[in-house]
C-alpha cells in the first residue's frame, strides 16, 4: 500500500532518531515535523495536525515515540490516520499517587522544570540515561550522545513538559477506530509498561507488541525489531483494513 508515514518524536530528541527506521519504508513517503519549534504546549499538536494534512493525498500511518506518541493518538482520535503506532508512550504522563505504576508524579515533573532553567545539562544527561536500561548501557547498543536527546530549545523544552503535564488522552481512547500497534519496553523507565499495557486494553483496534527487557530508546536500541513489528501491522492490519 503506497502510504505517508508521520514520525513525531519524543521530548528534546533529534530528528535524527528516525533515520535508520524511515529507511526500512522506501515504497512510503515520510514526514518528520519539526517539534522543537513548539514554544507552547498547544503548539505541539498544531505542527503535528498541520504536518499530518500536509500528506492528505495518502493514507496517513502516524508513529509516535513518548511525546509523540500522544500527539498521534489525538491525530487518530481526529480521524486523520488510517493506522497508528504507539512506541513508548502513555495516554496521561502524570498520575495521581494510587496509579504510579502508570506514570510521574506532577511535582516530579513540576521539578525537572525548574531544574532545567538551573542546570539544563544535568537534566537532559540524567534523562537520556534513564532512557536506557542498565543492560542496554552495559552492552553499549545505545549511542553514548547525549545531544541525542537535547536538540531542542530551552523554549520547547519547557512547552513540552507543560504539554505532558496537562494532555489527558484517556477519554479519547475509544474513539481511536483504526489499526493500533502499541510497542512497549517492559523495562521502560520513562514510560512504564502499564501504560502501554492500559492503551492496548482500551483502544479498540489495538494490539500490544511487548519488547521484553527493553527501555523507553526502543527506536534507537530495538530499532529491527520494532521495524519488523510496523511492517507486519502495515501489511497485515492497515492493508486488510483499506
Amino acid at each position: 500500500m503506497k502510504a505517508a508515514m508521520l514520525w513525531l518524536n519524543g521530548w528534546g530528541m533529534s530528528n535524527e532518531a528516525w533515520r535508520g527506521m524511515r529507511s526500512q519504508f522506501p515504497e512510503c513517503e515520510h514526514a518528520v515535523p519539526d517539534l522543537s519549534r513548539a514554544d507552547r504546549p498547544e503548539a505541539f499538536y498544531e505542527i503535528a495536525r498541520q504536518a499530518a494534512l500536509s500528506t492528505a493525498s495518502l493514507p496517513l500511518i502516524a508513529v509516535g515515540w513518548s511525546l509523540g506518541g500522544m500527539l498521534a493518538q489525538r491525530l487518530a482520535a481526529e480521524g486523520l490516520a488510517v493506522g497508528l503506532v504507539l512506541i513508548g508512550t502513555t495516554a496521561r504522563f502524570v498520575r495521581p499517587r494510587e496509579e504510579r505504576r502508570l506514570g510521574w508524579l506532577d511535582a516530579q515533573v513540576q521539578r525537572m522544570e525548574r531544574a532545567l532553567y538551573a542546570d539544563r545539562t544535568g537534566v537532559m544527561r540524567t534523562f537520556w540515561q534513564s532512557m536506557f536500561t542498565a543492560e542496554e548501557r552495559q552492552r553499549d547498543r545505545a549511542d553514548p550522545s547525549v545531544s541525542f536527546c537535547d536538540a531542542w530549545p530551552l523554549s520547547a523544552l519547557a512547552a513540552g513538559l507543560s504539554y505532558l503535564r496537562e494532555e489527558d488522552l484517556r477519554p479519547l481512547l475509544g474513539s481511536i477506530t483504526c489499526p493500533t500497534l502499541v510497542i512497549h519496553g517492559t523495562a521502560d523507565g520513562i514510560c512504564p509498561y502499564a501504560a502501554g499495557e492500559e492503551l492496548a486494553a482500551r483502544i479498540p483496534a489495538a494490539r500490544l507488541k511487548a519488547i521484553d527487557g527493553g527501555g523507553h530508546a526502543l527506536p534507537l536500541v530495538h530499532r529491527q525489531a520494532v521495524a519488523e513489528a510496523i511492517k507486519r501491522m502495515v501489511e497485515h492490519g492497515v492493508e486488510s483494513s483499506s
